[in-house]
């Protein structure tokens, strides 16, 4: 699943960002930006880097997920960037996106899509699933609009992407 160019289509609104050097991140990443305390744990700086979702710090770092990937949600990567490097990548922040669902539902045009929250000790949020706000689990990571119609269980959603720079999802 890593390293998949998950684009569809539309104007793609991408932004250069800096990546740590001991950062991995994959093409199709969901990415948030590190500007406010506590967002990656107890006692770590805000850096305005780029991380994926999986860096969020879990809420023992008195960090709520959620509420970081309502506030800080970049884009999507459309491009790796191995550990070791430094050089800047480029985000897509608006554009339609296909992504895996995680829990298999019948989904519809207008549906909020969310990040699922971590398993109970588990750092971060997938970077490469989400789902829609219908599973009734109270998430608020929302990620966009799903733009395509599937009345029967489908493995992937189609949505459009709303980020910091375009207008969070409500």
């Amino acid at each position: 699943m890593a390293a998949q160019n998950r684009y569809l289509r539309g104007k793609q609104g991408t932004v250069l960002a800096d990546v740590h050097g001991n950062t991995t991140i994959e093409a199709g990443d969901l990415l948030f930006i590190f500007n406010t305390d506590g967002d990656r744990g107890v006692g770590v700086d805000p850096d305005n880097y780029v991380y994926p979702f999986t860096d969020i710090a879990t809420p023992t770092g008195n960090t709520n997920i959620q509420e970081v990937i309502a506030s800080s949600f970049v884009g999507v990567a459309m491009e790796s960037s191995p550990s070791g490097v430094t050089e800047k990548i480029t985000i897509a922040t608006t554009g339609i996106f296909r992504y895996p669902q995680l829990r298999k539902s019948a989904v519809s045009v207008g549906a909020l899509v969310c990040s699922p929250s971590p398993s109970a000790g588990a750092p971060g949020a997938s970077v490469q699933t989400v789902y829609t706000g219908a599973t009734g689990d109270g998430s608020t990571a929302y990620l966009g609009y799903c733009v395509k119609t599937n009345t029967s269980g489908t493995t992937f959603i189609d949505f459009e992407i709303r980020t910091i720079y375009n207008g969070l999802a409500t």
